[in-house]
């Protein structure tokens, strides 16, 4: 089980030369296990300082995060994160890279070596095991830090806007990767996102944030079969969510620009 509660969360940012600035507005929030969320919103909008939270990369102001039940004070290994850059260690081979957290917290070789392997099937990077980051394309190098990630066996994947650096025909090829290894392994994934259509592929709900000061303006539920394939991008429900949502994100955008 991996389930996340977001109780009260609120976020401000002191300074000592100005006005403090409000992030985030008390967010309440629950991510069911298994369930692949996406966070929509303007730029600035608060979703990355929240994801941070969850992560133990920043504290709230207020409330807390529950995971599992536990409050969430730091960061742990029961959160993969990954990030828009990609944070590889540029000394290390790609297997090495995918190793990391395994060997950290102690785990046997052979069990590394093996959970490297399965992983790095996953993501279609057979036969780079013993290259370095810099040898790799922008792609292949967020593939090694997506197996990264999920080798360590987190309970909740934490993404945040993981192929917003790509070019956009790799930018669909890795959501689709990314979407079928959901569908195999069942992960619970929070996922943040400017990007729509993102957005509606990726979910089985998406979570539309405010303009700042961030708060969850709504929540919309994606009944896309799965498997999902690209051409549901063509779809009338796809076209009609993405309809709904763009009228959102629009509002608050325009909302954004106002203040």
């Amino acid at each position: 089980m991996s389930e996340l509660h977001i109780q009260g969360v609120s976020r401000t940012f002191t300074s000592a030369k100005g006005p403090a600035t409000q992030a985030l507005l008390p967010v309440d929030f629950h991510v069911a296990d298994n369930d692949f969320v996406t966070i929509l919103g303007p730029s600035g909008c608060g979703k990355s300082t929240m994801l941070r939270i969850v992560a133990g990369l920043d504290q709230p102001t207020a409330g807390r995060v529950l995971l599992d039940g536990q409050p969430v004070t730091g960061p742990g290994a029961d959160r993969g994160m990954v990030f828009q850059s990609y944070t590889l260690f540029p000394w290390l081979t790609i297997e090495q890279n995918i190793r990391f957290g395994l060997r950290e917290r102690g785990v046997a070789e052979s069990v590394q070596k093996e959970r490297a392997a399965y992983f790095i099937a996953k993501v279609g990077l057979r036969g780079f095991e013993q290259h370095y980051p810099k040898q790799l394309s922008g792609g292949m190098q967020q593939r090694t830090a997506i197996a990264r990630a999920l080798a360590n066996d987190p309970k909740i994947l934490l993404m945040d806007e993981p192929f917003g650096a790509l070019d956009n025909q790799t930018r669909v090829l890795m959501q689709e990767l990314l979407l079928g290894i959901w569908e195999a392994e069942r992960k619970t994934v929070m996922f943040v996102t400017h990007d729509i259509d993102e957005a509606i592929f990726m979910a089985n709900r998406v979570a539309v944030f405010s303009a700042r000061p961030g708060r969850i303006k709504s929540e919309i539920a994606v009944d896309l079969p799965h498997p999902r394939h690209y051409r549901v991008k063509t779809s009338p429900e796809f076209m009609e969510l993405k309809a709904r949502l763009t009228e959102e994100i629009r509002a608050e955008s325009m909302a954004a620009d106002a203040h």
